[in-house]
Formats: C-alpha cells, structure tokens, sequence
C-alpha cells in the first residue's frame, strides 16, 4: 500500500522540478540560485539588494527566540530526565521475577505514568507554538520575515522536540523496559521452571501494559505533531495572504483547542476515579454495552490511525497544489523555491506516517476512502498542470 501512495509524490518532484527549470537556473553551491528575471543588471536585482542593505539596521526590531528556544529544549529535556530516572528506578527496584510477581501494581502504574507525562509533555509543546506565533506576530518584521520565522517554530518544536520525544520515550524507554522485563525477567522466569500458569498470566499482563502505553504514547506524539504542523501551515497561509486578522484568529482557535484537550484529560481523570469507587456500576454498565466493544475503537468504519494518515496525505498535497498555483502566478518569487525544499522535508515525515500500514489489511469502508483520497489527489495534481 505505501508505494502506491507514494506514487504521486514522485510525480511531485517531475512536475515542480519541470516547472522550475524553466524559469532559473541553479549553481553547484546550493546557496546561489538566480531567477532569470534577477540576472544582474536587472530592476529586480536592484531592488532586492536594496531591502537586503535595509533590512541590516533594523536588529534592534528583530525577535530573538533564543531564550524561548531554550526553555522548550529544557522542558522537553528535563521531563524526559525524570521519566528516565523513573525508568532506572523501578528496573533497579525490580531486578527478580518475585520482585515483579509481587510489584505488578507498581509496573502498571509505571506505563500510566509514562503515558501521563507524555500526554503533558505534548500539551505544553502546543502551547509553545502559541508563545512563538506570538512573538511573532508582535514583532516590527514585515509579514514575509513573519511568514520565514515560522520555520524556527518548525524547527524547534516539530521537529527537534518531536524527534525527542519520540527517539527517547518511545523508541527508548519503552523499548528498552520492554527488554528488562517481558524479553528479560520473565522470559528467564520460564527457562528457570516458573509455574507456566503463574508465568503466563504474568507475562500477558506485562505485554498488555507495554503495549497500551506504546500506543498511547505514539498517539499522543503524532497527534501533537499534527496540530502543530496544522498551526504552523495555516498562519504561514495567512501570512502569505497578509491576512493578519485572520492569522489572529487562527492563534484564538489553537488556543481553544488546546483548553478542550486538557478538558477531555480532566474528564477522563473524573471517570477514572468513578470507576475505581464505583467497580460493580461500571461493570454492569460494561456488560450492557458490551456489544458495541468490537467498534469502539472504529470512526465511521475506519481505524483512527488510518484516516489520520489517509487526512494528512491529502492534506499535505492540498499545500503542495497551493504553492504550485501561485508559483505560476508569480515564477519569479523565490520564497517559493524555499517552499518547495520545505515539502520535500514534509514528505518524508509523512512517508513515516505509512510505514505502519505497507503491510496491513484495510477492511471495505477503509479501502474506499483510500481509493476517494488518491483519486481526489490524482485531480487536483492535473487540475493544477492543466
């Protein structure tokens, strides 16, 4: 299924790169790129060297996101330290299989901890994005300075904090207790003679906790991900339009959805505790709604993940149409160029989103909407080089 997303893609590349060789020329040093209508000599050549000199006495207007650089890096730093403390506690403390045998308690709420301070951890890189589009925003730069020092939010939240995140938690400590406990303690249990029954029941458990954070963990990664890049395209997207009223709008709205995240947590936290108070209600409840359990983790017959990946490919070709649209419009825009490095960039993230699913089975509704996106993709790709 991957290589047949990717196809359009590649198609990408022909089509931009096509378009582009016909209005620049391009050196060896990747830093020197000359638009035909910016040869020397030329009015525009004149006028760009001029907002250059320019631009050089306004550092005093310029915004430094050193220091909030430097608190997101100690944030994401510092939180991904204690849960390694925590890790190399609980793999110190329970180094034996009767040590585990009689601390289960403790491993399961070690995973619901890690889940917890992900899921926080996520929260405040949103609301970063928020401190830096309005650091943004409120300085003296001009809206196409604006519109390039996105990329720092880009790059310091999405990008470095997110690989961060998902290299040490969940490429890391959860890899790694996967191996101490289900791949090591109990595995050795079984080969030094463990009542199987004992040892089976105890084995299963540890996978399902692993399991669940592992999962509730990527959740948590790829949905902040995904909010942040929405945020961060949609007021470069205004910018671009030099729509600040709507850029500001766009700020409220982030904001509002971040308050119903953390309300949803709230809410979840509430009925935690009413089911731990109220067992024998929630069992019931349980068995009388136990038929719809098969589904519950189905949106309109698709799983989550899936139309998320399905929505963000979309999405992403969605953007690409709209820099080639307005690249025919205007060829001579080099901010365009830099567009274009930065869908290639976007590309190969979201190539990552599908590697789950090269070998997966979609059900009917699931192939459906994959066939709706890619053709969907396939026309704006031809209505756009038509």
């Amino acid at each position: 299924m991957k290589k047949k997303l990717l196809i359009p893609l590649f198609c990408l590349c022909l089509i931009f790169m096509t378009s582009c060789g016909q209005n620049k020329t391009v050196s060896s040093d990747a830093d020197n790129v000359t638009l035909h209508s910016q040869a020397e000599g030329s009015p525009d050549s004149k006028n760009i060297a001029e907002s250059k000199d320019s631009t050089g006495d306004e550092t005093a207007k310029q915004t430094d996101f050193k220091d909030l650089n430097e608190t997101i890096s100690t944030d994401v730093d510092s939180t991904i330290s204690a849960m390694i403390a925590k890790y190399e506690k609980i793999i110190t403390d329970i180094d034996t299989y009767e040590k585990y045998l009689g601390n289960t308690d403790k491993v399961e709420a070690f995973y619901g901890q890690i889940c917890e301070d992900t899921k926080q951890l996520c929260i405040r890189m949103r609301e970063y994005s928020i401190n830096y589009a309005e650091a943004i925003m409120a300085s003296d730069k001009s809206n196409d300075d604006k519109y390039k020092d996105f990329e720092k939010l880009y790059d310091c939240i999405y990008d470095d904090a997110g690989n961060d995140i998902y290299d040490e938690i969940y490429d890391g400590i959860l890899d790694d207790i996967y191996d101490d406990f289900y791949d090591g303690i109990l595995d050795d249990a079984y080969d030094n003679g463990a009542p199987y029954d004992e040892w089976s029941d105890a084995r299963s458990n540890e996978y399902d906790w692993w399991s669940d954070a592992r999962s509730d963990v990527y959740d948590e990664w790829s949905d902040f991900r995904s909010d942040v890049y929405d945020f961060w395209s949609d007021m470069r997207s205004e910018l671009w339009d030099d729509d600040i009223e709507r850029a500001e709008e766009k700020i409220a709205d982030f904001r509002k959805d971040i308050e119903k995240i953390k309300s949803k947590g709230i809410q979840s936290d509430v009925q935690t505790s009413t089911e731990e108070n109220n067992p024998n209600d929630v069992a019931s409840e349980n068995t009388e709604n136990g038929e719809s359990d098969t589904n519950a983790k189905l949106a309109d017959g698709m799983r989550p993940e899936f139309k998320d990946a399905m929505d963000s490919y979309e999405a992403f070709y969605d953007e690409y149409c709209d820099i080639l649209k307005k690249y025919t419009e205007n060829p001579s825009d080099m901010k365009l160029l830099a567009d274009y490095t930065d869908m290639l960039a976007k590309a190969a993230e979201m190539a990552e989103k599908f590697d789950d699913w090269e070998n997966a089975d979609l059900n009917s509704t699931e192939l459906k909407y994959y066939l709706d996106v890619n053709n969907r993709v396939t026309q704006k790709l031809l209505d756009v080089v038509e």
